[in-house]
């Protein structure tokens, strides 16, 4: 998935800063079990990446999706989304009620499409 520019990093350097601050803990507690890479050909093609609960959310129930990332030569090979169903499985496998995630002017429709076909629904 991408943002428009200025949605997001702005550059490779600053995606890998704010990919340490996940590891960091800078925006809440990693889920490893539902965090998870795709690769093709022995390559990184894609990451979904969850924490415990939103830490700018407090309504929201159970663990976020705080990331979803396809390699621009990933997309449309459904990459994004075997890694949303991965996270949606480990979650209810792990008793969590509720998987949440936030979506706004940034997110692509290609990541709209995804999380309406496995079943999210706008909280307002």
């Amino acid at each position: 998935m991408s943002y428009p520019s200025g949605a997001a990093a702005a550059d490779l350097s600053d995606a890998q800063q704010e990919i340490a601050a996940t590891f960091r803990g800078e925006f809440g507690i990693l889920r490893t079990d539902a965090s998870a890479t795709a690769w093709i050909d022995h390559h990184p093609v894609g990451a979904v990446m969850v924490v415990e609960r939103s830490i700018w959310d407090e309504g929201l129930e159970g663990p976020f999706i705080i990331d979803l990332f396809v390699s621009p030569q990933a997309r449309g090979r459904g990459v994004g989304r075997s890694l949303v169903q991965h996270a949606v499985q480990i979650c209810a496998l792990a008793g969590d009620a509720a998987l949440s995630l936030r979506i706004g002017g940034g997110t692509s429709p290609a990541a709209l499409a995804i999380y309406a076909s496995l079943g999210f629904a706008n909280s307002d």
